[in-house]
C-alpha cells in the first residue's frame, strides 16, 4: 500500500521499452493473466479463487474513469501545473486532517482513525494527540475487541471488531500516528472493521490476490484455467478435450467397440 507514484519510474522505462500503448498494455494485462487470479471467475461468493462475473471489466472502468475525469476540462500543461501547486498547498495546510489515501485501501477513513486490508490481515492507523509516544498508550485488544487509551484515560478508539483476528495484534507509533497490524482468523473480506461503521460494498473493493498467495491447488487450477485459454485462442483442444480423445483413442478398437478402422475422432460428437 503506497503512494501511486511510486512506482512511475519503472513503468516509464517499461513504456520506452514497450514502445507504443498497445504493447504496453498487452505486457500489464499479460501480466495480471500469468500471475493474480484477475481473468478467473469465481464459482462462489466464498470461493478462494477469482472474482464475481463481470468484477475485472469494472474495476479496468472505474480505474479508466477515475484519471480520465481528472484530466476533464484542463486547457493546456501549464493550467495543469498550476491546479496541482495550488492542490498541494491546499492539501499541506490541512495535512493533519487528512490520512493518506493507501492507508484506508479497501477499508474506510474516519475523522481520528483509518483503516485497510487484505483478505487475509488488517492494519488501522489511528491519530494521535502532539507529541505522546508509545509509552504514554494502553493498548488492549482481544480476538474480538480493540480499546487503546491514554494512561490519563483518555479513550482514543474502543469498539468490538467486524471479525474475529489472531491475538497478540502488532502495534508501533511514528509521527504522532499509531499503526495496529491484525492477522484475520478467517481469510474474508470485511465490510467494517468496528461493528459501528457503517458497512462498506463488498462488491466494489479490490478483490484480487498474488497468485504465490494462493493455496497450491488453487495455483494450479488457474494455471489450467489459463493454458485452456490459450489453447481455445490458438484452435488447440484444451485439457478436457485432450483427455476425451485418450479416452476415445483407447476404446477405438477395443472389444465391443462400434468403432473400427483408423481413429478418426471426428466421428463421434462429445
Amino acid at each position: 500500500m503506497s503512494d501511486e507514484t511510486q512506482h512511475d519510474d519503472m513503468l516509464f522505462h517499461m513504456l520506452q521499452e514497450c514502445k507504443t500503448l498497445p504493447v504496453f498494455m498487452d505486457h500489464i494485462f499479460g501480466f495480471l493473466k500469468r500471475r493474480s487470479d484477475f481473468y478467473v471467475v469465481s464459482t462462489s461468493p466464498g470461493s478462494p479463487v477469482g472474482l464475481p462475473a463481470g468484477f475485472a471489466e469494472k474495476l479496468v472502468k472505474n480505474s479508466f474513469h477515475k484519471f480520465a475525469n481528472s484530466c476533464n476540462n484542463t486547457p493546456n500543461t501549464q493550467s495543469i501545473v498550476k491546479e496541482h501547486i495550488v492542490r498541494k498547498n491546499d492539501i499541506s495546510r490541512h495535512s493533519d486532517n487528512l490520512f493518506d489515501p493507501s492507508k484506508s485501501y479497501n477499508g474506510a477513513s474516519f475523522e481520528n482513525y483509518c483503516w485497510s486490508q487484505l483478505y487475509n490481515e488488517v492494519d488501522v492507523f489511528l491519530k494521535l494527540p502532539e507529541n505522546v509516544k508509545g509509552r504514554d498508550l494502553i493498548v488492549q485488544a482481544t480476538s474480538k475487541s480493540i480499546h487503546v487509551k491514554l494512561k490519563d484515560g483518555t479513550i482514543l478508539i474502543n469498539g468490538d471488531l467486524c471479525q474475529t483476528c489472531k491475538l497478540d495484534p502488532i502495534w508501533s507509533v511514528d509521527n504522532n500516528e499509531l499503526q495496529i497490524h491484525f492477522e484475520k482468523v478467517k481469510e474474508i473480506w470485511w465490510n467494517c472493521f468496528l461493528t459501528s461503521e457503517p458497512k462498506l460494498d463488498i462488491s466494489k473493493i479490490d478483490c484480487t490476490k498474488p497468485l504465490e498467495d494462493l493455496p497450491e491447488d488453487a495455483q494450479a487450477k488457474i494455471h489450467e484455467l489459463q493454458w485452456n485459454q490459450e489453447q481455445k485462442r490458438l484452435g488447440l483442444p484444451t485439457s478436457d478435450e485432450i483427455k476425451n480423445l485418450d479416452i476415445l483413442r483407447k476404446a477405438w478398437d477395443a472389444e465391443g467397440s462400434p468403432f473400427s478402422g483408423p481413429f478418426d475422432p471426428s466421428a463421434v460428437s462429445f
